[in-house]
């Protein structure tokens, strides 16, 4: 088989494994802080607990990255909140005790945060 013969099935091979790929949506979800008293801050922690290094904090109603992970510290339970479900029923789920949701701060670093804090969008 010639060289350019060969170079062109591999191009061809290439352009059909890419079309085969999936896409991925955005790994975040948007949400807002709630909840919280107007002259205060939500701690976003480095670790899911309130004894963690604080790296950053966020007023009430503005806007945050999560990741979509949450996670309940107690039973070491997690669970996704950004595969469906309507925003007031994911909040169900992140209000309850315990309950911890990984977001993105704006800074670009990763860090967790109280659910029930947070409105998912």
């Amino acid at each position: 088989m010639k060289p350019s013969v060969r170079i062109i099935l591999a191009l061809a091979a290439a352009a059909v494994s890419l079309q085969s790929t999936p896409t991925w949506s955005s790994a975040f979800t948007a949400g807002s802080i709630t909840a919280i008293a107007p002259d205060d801050a939500l701690n976003i922690r480095k670790w899911p607990s309130a004894q963690s290094q604080i790296i950053d904090a966020y007023e009430l109603n503005r806007p945050i990255s999560m990741t979509g992970r949450c996670k309940n510290i107690i039973t070491n339970v997690s669970f996704r909140i950004d595969e469906g479900g309507s925003a007031g029923w994911n909040y169900s789920r992140m209000k309850k005790a315990h309950v911890w949701c990984q977001v993105m701060t704006d800074d670009a670093e990763l860090g967790w945060a109280r659910g029930k804090y947070i409105w998912p969008e």
